[in-house]
């Protein structure tokens, strides 16, 4: 047998190389799209936790007006209470707080009724009537 000529064996190793470097274009190529699907999918995540933080903050914005509401609420029923004639001390002692809390308390509602319009200040009034009873 003959000898491969050598312009054969330079033909075969081009191609062997080719071929080499196809396997690693191709996996290359896969290895680019497995990165840019791990960079979507991040992206995702990412998106997923602002929308959970923005809702979780629309929650606690409304979750503080509510208590805000409710503070208010409870400083008018500390207000009626002194109102009925109650010592300021007997109404700490009586809700169990502080006398610097019974006197934020008060001045809150305080602040309260010089915010309210004359309409409004009526309207509190008929309302605290109810518990005032109630409290006595």
């Amino acid at each position: 047998m003959a000898a491969p000529r050598k312009s054969a064996q330079q033909l075969a190793a081009r191609e062997k190389a080719r071929a080499k470097a196809q396997e690693l274009t191709a996996r290359h190529e896969k290895l680019i799209d497995l990165a840019a699907e791990f960079f979507e999918q991040q992206e995702q995540a990412d998106q997923v936790r602002a929308d959970a933080q923005a809702k979780a903050d629309a929650i606690i914005a409304k979750a503080e007006e509510d208590a805000a509401a409710a503070t208010r609420s409870a400083a008018g029923t500390v207000a009626a209470m002194v109102a009925a004639g109650e010592p300021k001390s007997a109404v700490a002692s009586r809700l169990g707080v502080s006398g610097a809390e019974l006197k934020k308390l008060l001045d809150l509602d305080a602040a309260e009724q010089s915010e309210a319009t004359p309409a409004d200040a009526a309207a509190a009034q008929d309302e605290e009537t109810p518990s005032t009873a109630q409290a006595a």
